[in-house]
């Protein structure tokens, strides 16, 4: 094959997508797989093959089948195939960190400052069947977004169960050397306000400052992010059917009915009232 044959998940070309949470792929000997700008980690697991890796363009380290690596944020990487290569790849945004967060803080704890390095581990025999299920799934195109969120969740818990914590807090040194409390603060309490500004004055910093900062950590400005995030909520909540289209709009802080119905159209295409019937 030539670098023209790669596959990913049955299809040519690969295209790393920044909102997939897991991707496959399947790469020749030779082939040099590269990403300028990722704004969130990914972790790596090599299935089969071997591969040399490059981050920043200066480490570098050769990988064996069954072996996984971290890739942090704002980090290029390059990745040059030695031989037929299976890579599963699962997108571990700071926010879904804080989903896990009665895990990642075993981790917080243990870790020192100036300990991050680029670490490897061997996939666990568990693990790897994990991942076989996952991947016949992608073949398939299995096409939820929430089936695939919650297999990540299910990863953490199996890493958590069959790694030390020690040596994840080294695999995780990278994530873990970011302003945690921050990011943090921001998942604890960026539904409990209205707007930007109101989140900035409960987090004591100046707009302009706590948009900056948000920025830096979340790779978008806070006002898109929040959108964002209400709408998966609200459209998670308006599915399960339990609570009235009215106290939704009320939980969410939208000053009138109105408010919420004009965001639902922006953000789905739908107001609330066929959206549920959607669901139904």
């Amino acid at each position: 094959m030539n670098r023209e044959d790669a596959v990913v998940s049955g299809q040519t070309r690969p295209q790393m997508n920044s909102d997939t949470v897991w991707e496959s792929f399947y790469f020749p000997a030779e082939y040099c797989f590269e990403n300028a700008n990722n704004h969130d980690p990914f972790i790596f697991f090599v299935i089969e093959g071997k591969i040399n890796v490059f981050i920043n363009d200066v480490t570098k380290c050769t990988m064996h089948s069954k072996e996984m690596f971290l890739v942090p944020d704002s980090a290029s990487f390059k990745i040059i195939t030695s031989e037929p290569t299976q890579l599963m790849i699962c997108l571990i945004p700071l926010e879904f960190l804080f989903s896990v967060q009665n895990l990642i803080s075993k981790l917080v704890r243990q870790f020192e400052s100036g300990q991050e390095a680029f670490e490897k581990l061997t996939v666990k025999k568990t693990i790897l069947h994990f991942l076989s299920l996952l991947d016949t799934c992608i073949k398939e195109d299995c096409n939820s977004d929430y089936f695939f969120g919650l297999k990540r969740q299910e990863l953490f818990v199996l890493l958590f169960f069959y790694y030390k914590n020690e040596d994840l807090s080294s695999f995780f040194s990278h994530i873990l050397s970011k302003n945690l409390q921050f990011v943090k603060f921001v998942m604890d309490n960026y539904l409990a306000v209205k707007n930007v500004q109101e989140l900035a004055i409960v987090a004591n910093y100046s707009t302009s400052g706590f948009i900056k900062k948000f920025t830096k950590y979340f790779n978008e400005p806070p006002y898109q992010w929040i959108q964002k995030q209400k709408a998966k909520h609200i459209l998670v909540e308006i599915g399960q059917g339990i609570k009235s289209l009215q106290e939704i709009a009320s939980e969410y802080k939208f000053s009138s009915y109105q408010h919420f119905s004009e965001f639902c159209k922006k953000q789905f295409g739908f107001p609330p009232t066929e959206l549920s019937k959607k669901w139904k």
